[in-house]
This record gives C-alpha cells, structure tokens and sequence, in this order.
C-alpha cells in the first residue's frame, strides 16, 4: 500500500495536511469560472468552458457540483462571503467604536468591488433565483449589521454615542442594505475613482447620522453657524 503524502509545514514550524487531489481540482473549477467571468458575463458561460479552464471534464464538474450556478457560488464564497470573519476577529478583539467599525467594512466592500467585480456582479444575478446564494448574500450583511450594532451598543455603555431607544441592529441592517445598493449600482457602471470616494464619504455621513454618531457634530455646528 502507497504511504500518505507527506504533510506540508508553514514557516512557522506546524505541519498541516497536504491538499488532496480533489482539493486541487475544485479550486481549478473555482480558479477557471473567475477567469471567465472577468471576460464575459455569467449568462454565455458554459460547463465546457469552465471544465476546460480547469484541465477536467464535463464530467468532473458535475462530480463536485450540481451545475454551473453552483460554481459560481462556491467562488463567491471563497472570495467573498467568508472573508467577514476577519472582520468579525478585527472588531471585537480592538473594540473598535461604532464609527471605526463603519469604515472597515465599508473599505472592504468597496475594495472586494473593485477586485471582484465581475464575481460580485454573478452574485446579484443568482440571488433571484437560487435561494442558497440569497440566503448566503442576506447572511453576509446581517453578520456585518450585527457588528455594527455591537459597537454602537459598546458606545452607547462608555457614553460616546447618545443611548436613543431604537434597536441599533434593526438600523444597522436597515443601513447596510442602503449602502449595499448603492454600492452596487454604482460598480455595475462605469465610473470614476472620484465617484467612489464622493460615495464613499456620503454613505460615511449617512450612517453616522443614522446611529447617532452625528449628532453631537452637527449639534456644535449649528450652535457655532448661529454664533453661540
């Protein structure tokens, strides 16, 4: 009998288990739909076409999965939708504010967009119609509105941010879909490096006045307008 492969060690010293051959094969079919998708929309794509770019059958695709939708799933979420754990890790381990928070997953949606796209794009075409990516895609921003809210509920008990009375995660996601649409319409045209950052920076205000974080500044600037 063949021995095992041997398993492989990071720099670091710990040894990890060597990638299995159809390990390498599923990132091939994820690796191929991206190059595709970078060249033409998700629509025109073929099962050939993506078993082709990975050097498999037609075959092998439908062994890993049960069609071309699903590959495109898959690459999203390899690319996307898991990546807001770091977030989740980055927010909770600094207790960053309710404002700092914003800006780190507002940064990150616009640089996913802007390394993404055509992914993304794919993305929003299925999530009419195959309820496992809308499911996923409504995941992604309810755990970043929870996020959200946790900070603004840790500013809330240190008294950085005014404690209103409304639910912080019911405006939070109310906001993140706000931000997500636009974001979206905006990425799905052409358009200016000026344009994000103008959207960037109105969003940034929009949802500082939305949970309460504006609303000391605006107070002090009305109050230093009308010379009190």
């Amino acid at each position: 009998m063949t021995p095992p492969p041997p398993a492989s060690t990071s720099s670091g010293g710990r040894r990890r288990p060597a990638m299995s051959r159809g390990d390498r094969q599923e990132i091939a079919l994820l690796d191929s739909v991206e190059r595709l998708l970078a060249a033409k929309p998700l629509t025109e794509i073929t099962i050939a076409e993506i078993a082709a770019g990975a050097g498999l059958s037609r075959a092998s695709v439908y062994f890993y999965f049960d069609g071309k939708d699903a590959v495109v799933e898959a690459a999203i979420a390899r690319s996307v939708l898991r990546v807001v754990d770091t977030l989740a890790d980055r927010t909770a381990i600094r207790g960053e504010t309710a404002m700092a928070s914003v800006e780190h997953i507002l940064g990150f949606s616009f640089d996913l967009w802007r390394r993404n796209a055509p992914l993304l794009r794919a993305a929003n075409h299925l999530l009419g119609h195959r309820p496992s990516m809308r499911a996923a895609w409504e995941a992604y921003f309810e755990r970043c509105a929870r996020l959200i809210a946790a900070a603004v509920e840790r500013d809330r008990a240190r008294g950085a941010l005014p404690d209103t009375g409304d639910d912080p995660y019911r405006t939070a996601i109310a906001l993140s879909w706000m931000a997500e649409r636009n974001v979206y319409l905006l990425f799905t045209r052409e358009h200016t490096r000026q344009e994000e950052d103008e959207l960037l920076a109105t969003l940034m205000l929009l949802i500082r006045r939305g949970i309460g974080a504006g609303a000391a500044a605006d107070g002090r600037d009305g109050a230093e307008r009308s010379g009190t």
